[in-house]
């Protein structure tokens, strides 16, 4: 069976023999280099697939362009200014740096990016010689793609992904216009992908939505026409998600696809391009490469309760998983073949039911592999206990936050006494937790921090937030669509626009974030925030706070100032009242708790011991309950 009667696709009526295609698939900045494109990885077994197709090949240009920098600054601007750019994606950066080779080029120092970023506090000073580079990268990869035969070059573009991939576009269509340039990924999905069709014609096609569904049948018809011809208007019409262009020039957005990807229809990843391109590179001597897996799409806590923020997912929300047995085979596959150990799931959200079957398999294997999981930020002792013995070195459990109020304004249907739990179970469990904290929510208010901060010198033995960000405004979140949420769409990006030669309103719909007013605290409460999270941050290297179990009595070790502490609690009322507070417990839960091991006491005297230990950090307290702070006790 071919990938497009797998996929389902409908025939395209013989006209003359089909001609053979070569397909380059290409990755441009600002992709990670630490890993590969799930997006061509996996579209290039499906191209594979096709009888009419000769070759086709993955280009790594995010790597090459690394090396392109590093080797005309003479090692100066390396791996680390190039994930600087990738971490300040919402600033759009990585878009400014490639502008010129679209735009063509103007003095970047004093241009109005320029200096609206860095008076915003942006360091461009390395970013600004690589955007006198970037028209020189982009003539010569034009050049190696023509050489090369190409019939078809497709590029995937994600957050600053665009102005690269229009600019090697216009590039190659300068040098042989019947070279056919196809756009997709992320920013294509819904009126993005239209807005960049209609607005740059040297895209010959857009994809949106998944390219599974697209481009098998968008290939066939070019392999049923001759080059420089258009396939026929009703072929074209028929291609889910395709945008394309009429004889005269005018844009036609496909509707996109009412369903997704089954899951048996997305293949085997092929990583082969990624790692053959980085063992050759020179610029990546820091950077420790990864093998990615695709485990599932979208997202099934979104499915059922959309994040206020979070519009990662775009239209393509329904969660689909593959088997266990699948990942299993998928991940033997890559780890002999690419001689790595370590494995990132690209999932938004690990499938539950990895817990039951995968993971536990995993652990039976004598792999020692180091995984990444993004995961919900409510799992227990056991079942991050699970996740430890299959391997799982990290996770990013999307905290956010330690408020329940401010979760609570975020539908992520979590606590935050919850999250503090975690972090002390992650620590117990030697699983590093990644997770950054968000504010500027509609409805939260000072309170909803006050006592967060006070606390924040109990935790400095718990892993700490790698930032303090302001929520962003993006496309697809609920923020975004429902302005009834309160957070007011001011337009797109400011600095979005000084990158686009187009109007506002184009730029609108290209953009994925947005102005917004600022909403919830105000910067004197979030500098305070800032400022405790950063003191956490200086003091968290060598902090421990350990509880160990010596029978009926519990010895608790302090290591979180410079003055240790070490005491025994030889009570067995007072070891069962810490105890209790493991699972996190209100002071009526902590009395139900003794009550049923046979201790006798009062709601009022529980309480009081509780806000002792509090005082001494022992405990965190929030949302009406106390959670026990030391880490090294298995409270399941």
């Amino acid at each position: 069976m071919t990938t497009a009667e797998f996929l389902g696709l409908p025939p395209v009526p013989p006209r003359a023999p089909l001609r053979t295609l070569r397909v380059a698939l290409v990755c441009m900045p600002w992709a990670s280099l630490d890993m590969p494109s799930m997006a061509i990885s996996t579209l290039a077994p499906v191209a594979r697939g096709l009888d009419f197709v000769e070759a086709v090949d993955t280009v790594y240009a995010n790597i090459r362009w690394a090396d392109h920098v590093h080797e005309r600054t003479g090692g100066r601007i390396g791996s680390a200014d190039y994930r600087r750019i990738v971490d300040g994606y919402y600033v759009a950066t990585g878009e400014w740096v490639f502008s010129p080779a679209l735009y063509g080029f103007e003095e970047p120092v004093g241009s109005p990016f320029h200096t609206a970023a860095t008076a915003g506090g942006a360091d461009l000073a390395a970013a600004a010689e690589m955007y006198r580079l970037s028209p020189g990268f982009v003539e010569g990869l034009a050049d190696e793609l023509v050489a090369g035969g190409y019939d078809v070059v497709g590029m995937t573009s994600t957050f600053d992904q665009n102005m690269p991939s229009l600019a090697l576009a216009r590039a190659l269509k300068e040098r042989a216009p019947d070279v056919v340039t196809v756009m997709g990924g992320a920013n294509c999905d819904d009126v993005q992908g239209a807005a960049l069709h209609r607005n740059f014609d040297c895209l010959d096609y857009v994809v949106r939505g998944e390219g599974e569904l697209v481009l098998p049948a968008l290939l066939r018809s070019l392999a049923a026409t001759g080059p420089g011809r258009r396939p026929p208007v009703p072929e074209l019409s028929a291609v889910p998600g395709l945008c394309w262009r009429d004889a005269g020039g005018t844009t036609t957005a496909n509707r996109q696809p009412r369903s997704v990807v089954p899951v048996d229809a997305i293949p085997e990843a092929d990583l082969s391009g990624y790692f053959d391109t980085f063992r050759t590179a020179r610029s990546v001597a820091d950077v420790e490469p990864k093998i990615q897996i695709e485990g599932g799409r979208g997202c099934w806590w979104g499915e059922k309760h959309h994040c206020t923020f979070c519009g990662l997912n775009g239209s393509l929300m329904a969660f689909r998983a593959k088997s266990s047995d699948r990942v299993l085979e998928e991940m033997e596959n890559a780890v002999r073949r690419h001689r790595m150990l370590d494995v990132v799931f690209a999932d938004n959200i690990m499938d539950m039911g990895y817990l039951r079957e995968l993971l536990p398999r995993l652990a039976e294997r004598p792999w020692d592999l180091r995984l990444f999981f993004e995961i919900k930020s409510n799992l227990g002792m056991r079942q991050l206990k699970v996740l430890a013995d299959a391997g799982v070195a990290q996770v990013q459990p999307g905290i956010e936050s330690l408020s329940s109020h401010v979760l609570d304004l975020m539908r992520k249907g979590v606590t935050g006494w919850q999250n503090v739990r975690l972090l002390r179970d992650c620590r117990t469990v030697a699983v590093f937790p990644g997770w950054n904290l968000l504010y500027g929510f509609p409805g939260e208010t000072e309170s909803d921090y006050d006592e967060i901060i006070e606390q924040m010198p109990g935790l400095w033995h718990l892993t700490p937030p790698e930032g303090v960000y302001r929520a962003v405004l993006t496309r697809f979140s609920p923020f975004y669509d429902d302005p009834s949420l309160g957070l007011e769409n001011l337009g797109p990006s400011g600095l979005l626009k000084k990158v686009y030669r187009l109007p506002a309103e184009e730029v609108a719909d290209i953009g994925y974030v947005f102005e917004s007013r600022p909403s919830g605290l105000g910067e004197p409460a979030a500098e305070r925030l800032r400022a405790a999270v950063d003191t956490w941050r200086a003091n968290h290297r060598g902090r421990r706070l350990v509880a160990v179990e010596e029978g009926d009595a519990l010895r608790i070790v302090d290591e979180r100032t410079t003055s240790p502490t070490e005491e025994r609690i030889t009570d067995p009322l007072l070891a069962a009242i810490l105890l209790a507070t493991w699972k996190g417990r209100s002071p009526a839960g902590v009395l139900r708790e003794v009550t049923t091991r046979g201790h006798r006491t009062t709601e009022e005297q529980v309480t009081e011991v509780l806000e002792e230990w509090r005082e001494r950090r022992w405990l965190f307290r929030e949302g009406g309950r106390y959670v026990a702070l030391p880490t090294g006790i298995d409270h399941e």
